[in-house]
């Protein structure tokens, strides 16, 4: 199954690991291949999260934690209401229970075949308290059609590379 193997790279990056960070961050410009390697000097904990209307990965570490939700695709537009709406139901489930935790979900949004940086990432609309609300509100939302349902156009999404610049600068 292919999405496993882009939520096991997303594992490997989030997670620090010297072999991954290079092939990734080959396909970077100058700043992102700089922010993927500090990924060496400051790794998450990373799990993948078991259940099928749980999220696919937890990150953790002493100043972020979040929920990550990985999606990959040959097309630069996903509707949440393709598939019986189950990604929709997942979404709104996984929004309510972060709510509760003070936390927010990271949709991380792969599109196979390009140049670049192949990831974007973007947070479910939603609120979010304490420390983690300046990241939260930094990232793209994910989109809403007229009916409310949700969207992700992979060209409105942060670089992952951005995410990861903004996660790990100095303070």
């Amino acid at each position: 199954m292919n999405g496993t193997i882009y939520e096991r790279e997303l594992i490997h990056i989030f997670s620090g690991e010297q072999k991954v960070l290079n092939i990734y961050s080959k396909k970077l410009d100058e700043d992102g291949r700089k922010a993927a390697l500090s990924m060496l000097d400051k790794p998450f904990f990373v799990t993948r999260s078991a259940g099928s209307l749980g999220a696919d990965l937890i990150a953790m570490r002493h100043d972020f934690s979040f929920i990550v939700e990985v999606k990959s695709s040959i097309k630069d537009k996903l509707m949440f209401t393709e598939a019986s709406g189950r990604m929709q139901d997942q979404a709104i489930r996984l929004r309510e229970m972060c709510e509760r935790a003070g936390l927010f979900v990271l949709y991380a949004y792969r599109m196979k075949g390009v140049s670049g940086d192949p990831w974007r990432v973007f947070a479910i609309p939603g609120e979010v308290v304490g420390r983690l609300r300046s990241v939260y509100s930094r990232l793209p939302k994910v989109g809403e059609t007229r009916n409310g349902n949700f969207v992700l156009k992979w060209d409105q999404g942060m670089l992952l590379s951005r995410f990861i610049e903004y996660m790990n600068q100095e303070v």
